[in-house]
């Protein structure tokens, strides 16, 4: 009876992770077929098949496609470092973003802006010398934010509470330094470029970005992957994982560096889209339960829908201009947030294995 149950889960989650990846897979050629430049979803479908098109048709398509990939790439890491925070913290409410890393990575952005590496500042327009410093310096503040609150916590007892306290801490610590610099060193044009930086953007990412993002990828996935019989553990408790040979302190340390660490990877070239840390997570356990197995694929993949779907409406909404993506995912998130925590009425790790 027992066996016959996990054949029955086994197959349903892996048909709910098959149909959201030929989901995702059908949102590629109409996210690349909408814009200004004609080229339609055949002409996706053409290429795809080996077809080729005019130069000028190839180019607008690609630059649609480059987004779309970014869109999936980013939304996959986000919502699988806010499964692992979810898991680690024991709350529904909680992501990497939960320690603080947005204001570091703007903070980064700041002092780049301020020590002149991101760029030269005109009257009315900013000439970036190199555009890879911005993106860098966000992922190195981030990173650094992440190392000091795990630090802190660790200091502590490395407890939810730690974390969440340490975080606080050292996010005001940023936020301070952060406002500091906008009022009394930067100028109209830099606030304005942190500000529009901190929407988020799928169409600020290069070739070279996207290529960096794609190598990235692979071993963040594994990582998240790997630990999915150890996040079944400390979801239920840190006895039981103690009974089970796993370390909770360990790995509790190890799982929020990792989800930090891919965040910040992902926030440092699109700016932050914080939604899809909750929201994602949210959805998945909704359909397909709590086991990690499971729910990190199919979290990464909903993510990755809801990242080209927010990308989709915004430059639809307001056709032929374009909102940035964060504005959009928020308007999305919200609402969906909400729908969900009303729906569940109740929430528990221990429901849905």
């Amino acid at each position: 009876m027992a066996l016959e149950i996990s054949t029955k889960l086994f197959s349903y989650r892996s048909l709910i992770i098959l149909v959201l990846f030929i989901l995702l897979l059908i949102l590629i050629p109409i996210a690349s077929s909408i814009g200004l430049y004609r080229v339609t979803f055949l002409d996706v479908v053409r290429v795809s098949l080996g077809h080729k098109l005019p130069e000028d048709e190839y180019i607008a398509l690609w630059l649609r496609m480059r987004r779309t990939f970014v869109g999936i790439i980013v939304g996959a890491l986000l919502a699988g470092g806010g499964v692992v925070s979810q898991a680690v913290f024991k709350n529904p409410l909680a992501s990497p973003f939960t320690l603080g890393i947005s204001h570091a990575a703007a903070l980064g952005v700041a002092v780049s802006l301020t020590i002149g590496y991101g760029g030269r500042f005109y009257t009315w327009f900013t000439a970036i010398s190199n555009p890879y410093i911005l993106p860098f310096s966000a992922f190195i503040f981030a990173s650094i934010q992440s190392i000091l609150v795990l630090f802190l916590a660790y200091r502590a007892g490395l407890s939810p509470y730690a974390l969440v306290l340490s975080s606080i801490a050292m996010s005001f610590i940023y936020q301070s330094i952060l406002a500091i610099l906008q009022y009394l060193v930067l100028n109209e044009l830099q606030i304005a470029t942190i500000v529009f930086w901190m929407f988020g953007d799928l169409s600020r990412v290069g070739n070279l970005e996207l290529l960096i993002l794609a190598v990235g990828f692979i071993p963040i996935t594994l990582l998240y992957m790997f630990m999915h019989l150890d996040l079944d553990l400390i979801s239920l408790s840190d006895e039981v994982a103690y009974a089970s040979g796993t370390n909770p302190k360990r790995l509790r340390f190890i799982a929020m560096f990792i989800a930090a660490l891919g965040t910040a990877f992902a926030i440092s070239f699109v700016g932050i889209l914080a939604f899809l840390c909750l929201v994602a997570p949210h959805i998945a356990r909704s359909i397909i339960g709590n086991s990690h197995k499971y729910l990190i694929p199919s979290s990464m993949l909903i993510g990755s829908i809801l990242a080209v779907g927010a990308d989709i409406v915004s430059r639809v909404i307001l056709f032929p201009r374009t909102l940035p993506i964060g504005i959009v995912l928020s308007f999305i998130g919200t609402p969906l947030l909400i729908f969900l925590l009303f729906r569940g009425g109740g929430y528990s790790y221990h429901k849905g294995y």
